[in-house]
């Protein structure tokens, strides 16, 4: 071991130890943070720079800022919502256009938990085969159907919340395995070995229509921060904004800065259709690396997606007013997202749920309109019927890498 792959398990340890201790486990403002925080980054840090850099090179800078403004300008009609609708949600009587958009919302976004589900452990399935070096696609949706339906089945029988517990120490292995790849890309950037360059991405990249779509099928990486509308019966709606706002900030700021540090490694992500690339490449800068790195995405992986099949099968019985019970609903659950992973590929699966979640952000600001109209906020009104358009047609336009 190098002096390098020493830092990078102090800083791996030290961060961890930090985030699990007492006082930060005990701090409200922070667990309302982290949730919505993880989810961000954990829905696609890795993913994004193999499919940006190998599509559209140093594009992938000025993309991924589009990409955190658009999902914190989104964020602003969710949290519009909850300071300002939520109150009116339970007032109003059934078939009022506000119920109706606010429940369609609802079931549109139990259908993106199950693409979701499916994106998650694909995902996991992907790190975990690269890294022992067989990049078998079909190997990969097998073990995805295996894990997805162990979950389901331990879901349908006993629940997952002893499971869901484990996600404090899940969340910050993975924040922690960031910690450390920051630090490492940091060194390795202040000292370029020969054959690196930071000019070497800049070679002439093609950009047209289809990459603008592209784009709009990426918008799954910046997906998370709507998790915060739904913890009402955990935290007061300021406290939900403020912690939303929070994550927002952080994980655009952790995006722009990771992006930035990978720019000496552009060139060697040569793929679209390998979202694990990352794991390969990124082992340029200490063969240790891709170990630190695969580990937090398994653990993030895993919580994220157990996290997503609660939520689907709280929100089925919610909106089926209980005729189907949350344990019943794992059913379902699993019964999509295997049909997913099989119907697609890793690749699709990424715009596929890309283009669910802006579809339930489209409903949502279509919610924020009414609820603007229904205070006479005009100008409120106008911009966020702008904003439901526009996500609208990122779930219309959207298309995956290659297509």
């Amino acid at each position: 071991m190098t002096w390098l792959d020493d830092t990078l398990i102090v800083v791996a340890v030290i961060a961890f130890a930090v985030l699990i201790s007492g006082p930060v486990r005990r701090n409200r403002n922070w667990l309302a943070t982290v949730t919505p925080l993880a989810s961000i980054i954990g829905s696609g840090f890795l993913v994004s720079v193999p499919l940006l850099a190998s599509a559209i090179g140093i594009w992938a800078i000025p993309a991924v800022i589009g990409l955190t403004l658009l999902a914190f300008l989104i964020g602003g009609a969710i949290r519009y919502n909850i300071r300002y609708g939520e109150p009116e949600f339970e007032s109003v009587e059934a078939g009022h256009p506000l119920k109706s958009f606010e429940t369609m919302s609802h079931l549109v976004l139990i259908g993106a938990y199950f693409i979701s589900v499916a994106y998650y452990l694909v995902l996991l399935a992907a790190f975990g085969l690269k890294l022992l070096g067989w990049a078998d696609p079909l190997l990969g949706k097998v073990v995805a159907t295996v894990i997805i339906s162990s979950i389901c089945l331990l879901g349908a029988t006993k629940g997952l919340r002893g499971v869901e517990r484990a996600e404090v120490f899940t969340v910050s292995a993975n924040l922690a395995a960031i910690a450390a790849l920051l630090a490492g890309l940091v060194i390795f950037g202040t000292a370029l070995p020969q054959g690196y360059s930071w000019t070497a991405a800049a070679m002439p990249h093609h950009f047209d229509w289809n990459s603008l779509r592209f784009l709009m099928g990426l918008l799954i990486i910046v997906q998370g921060f709507e998790t915060t509308r739904f913890m009402g019966d955990l935290y007061d709606g300021e406290t939900r904004i403020k912690a939303m706002t929070r994550a927002q900030i952080v994980s655009s700021i952790v995006y722009v800065i990771f992006f930035l540090l990978m720019i000496p490694l552009f060139p060697f992500f040569t793929s679209t259709a390998d979202v694990a690339g990352f794991i390969g490449v990124i082992g340029r800068v200490t063969p240790w690396l891709p170990f630190i790195v695969t580990a937090g995405a398994i653990a993030s992986q895993f919580s994220a997606s157990v996290a997503d099949s609660i939520g689907a099968s709280e929100l089925v019985s919610d909106t089926t007013h209980k005729h189907i019970t949350p344990r019943h609903a794992y059913v379902v659950i699993g019964a999509v997202a295997v049909s997913v992973i099989w119907a697609t590929d890793v690749v699709s699966i990424v715009s596929l749920a890309s283009r669910a979640f802006a579809l339930f952000y489209a409903l949502q600001c279509i919610v924020a309109v009414l609820v603007a109209r229904s205070r006479g906020d005009n100008g409120n009104a106008v911009w966020f019927t702008l904003l439901a358009v526009l996500t609208f047609a990122i779930a219309v336009l959207g298309i995956p890498a290659g297509a």
